[in-house]
């Protein structure tokens, strides 16, 4: 599948509905939205393996997680317009 479609299960449509009521600048319908809540999606998931990775001891793979991580954090924060 194409990641340029991706199929929203209706409680996940129902998730982004009161999200767009709580966020002002957030439509659920706007693909640039989508895709900054993808990021932030895969920012956390980042984020849950480094714990799971650190508390294995697996130095190389924290680090290498928490390079990906920061590249995506100041990705975040640049604005290509």
């Amino acid at each position: 599948m194409s990641l340029e479609v991706i199929e929203i299960s209706d409680k996940h449509r129902d998730l982004l509905q009161r999200l767009a009521e709580l966020i002002p600048d957030l439509d659920p319908d706007a693909p640039q939205s989508l895709q900054r809540i993808f990021g932030l999606g895969l920012i956390a998931l980042t984020l849950q393996i480094t714990n799971k990775a650190r508390a294995q001891e697996q130095d190389e793979l924290v680090a290498e997680l928490g390079d990906l991580a920061r590249e995506m954090v100041e990705a975040e924060g640049s604005d290509p317009e």
